[in-house]
């Protein structure tokens, strides 16, 4: 439900930016509702192709974004200059508020990446792809966010490009970006759905439809404006799973894939975990990642009473 939840938000941000875009660029208004569920339908049947239409969009948008990007913050200087960047900035919310936020902003993607991790040939492969893509790639973004911000006192890119007249262009920023997100997250979402109710493998594709489908419908009836609710509540739901894989592969099978083998049915060991760190997390401590180290803690008692059943007699010390 998380990944359905956060398609739906990066729905609704994808579908306001065109519905922005078109109309300075054209006059013409199209209906919010509409371009969600137009780009809602784009996204989600590249997530129905599976992986290789997945790589191939990665392969063109991201150089084209970090063109663009790179364009919007040369003309955000040109045309605001400096300025932006002396000027004092009102803060609206604490450093811990928007360090919590940042944090909800990528747990839900962080824990669900082995979802896609799982294609790379090695751990090797997957340390690199990290260290070599996603983690230089964030920087980047991050700190040309925050030039854009300081200088034009506009957090969206699509915004700035559309206020020095380059409409286009800030459609198609925000398109590709929400675009490249947006479908691994209906990816995502389909393989959690077959492996909940035990679907066959080659259903994936019914399972991503359906996925993708009920965060359009999120995403129409306003999940956007609930924005911060939604993310808070979506850690305090994913981040307890994050702690159970760890506890569960890291320490309880030392890190060797030959310690884990898939198995049919439920480990209620790690259901049980999840759902004591959500709730502990979310009503007592209060804090939203705190739930991994719940959850964590939670599985590793419970698993001396309730061993998972997907390392019966394969464990090696």
């Amino acid at each position: 439900m998380n990944l359905i939840g956060w398609f739906g938000i990066q729905n609704g941000v994808c579908g306001e930016a065109f519905t922005n875009g078109l109309q300075a660029m054209t006059g013409i208004h199209v209906p919010v509702v509409v371009s969600n569920t137009v780009w809602g339908l784009i996204m989600l049947l590249t997530a129905v192709f599976g992986m290789t239409a997945l790589e191939k969009l990665d392969k063109i948008s991201i150089p084209l974004l970090m063109i663009i990007m790179l364009f919007g913050l040369y003309l955000a200087f040109k045309i605001y200059g400096r300025q932006g960047l002396e000027t004092e900035t009102v803060q609206t919310m604490s450093f811990m508020g928007g360090v919590a936020l940042s944090f909800n902003f990528t747990a839900v993607g962080t824990i669900n990446a082995a979802d896609y991790t799982r294609f790379q040939k090695s751990r090797k492969d997957t340390v690199k792809s990290v260290f070599y893509g996603v983690f230089p790639m964030g920087v980047i973004t991050l700190i040309m966010g925050i030039l854009l911000t300081k200088i034009s006192g506009e957090y969206d890119i699509s915004m700035v490009l559309i206020d020095v007249g380059l409409p286009l262009f800030g459609i198609a920023a925000m398109i590709i970006s929400t675009w490249t997100t947006n479908s691994t997250n209906a990816y995502s979402g389909g393989l959690n759905i077959v492996m909940a109710f035990n679907l066959k493998d080659n259903k994936r594709r019914e399972a991503t439809l359906i996925a993708g489908i009920l965060g359009i419908v999120l995403c129409n009836i306003g999940v956007l404006s609930h924005i911060e609710g939604v993310l808070s509540l979506l850690s305090y739901v994913v981040c307890p799973i994050g702690g159970v894989i760890i506890a569960d592969y890291w320490i309880v099978g030392k890190g060797k894939k030959q310690n884990f083998r898939p198995v049919d049915g439920v480990n209620w060991c790690g259901v049980i975990s999840w759902f004591i760190g959500a709730l502990c997390a979310y009503f007592l401590v209060k804090v939203e990642f705190s739930g991994i180290i719940i959850g964590g803690i939670v599985y590793l008692i419970l698993e001396k009473f309730m061993p998972s059943t997907s390392r019966d007699g394969i464990c090696e010390q």
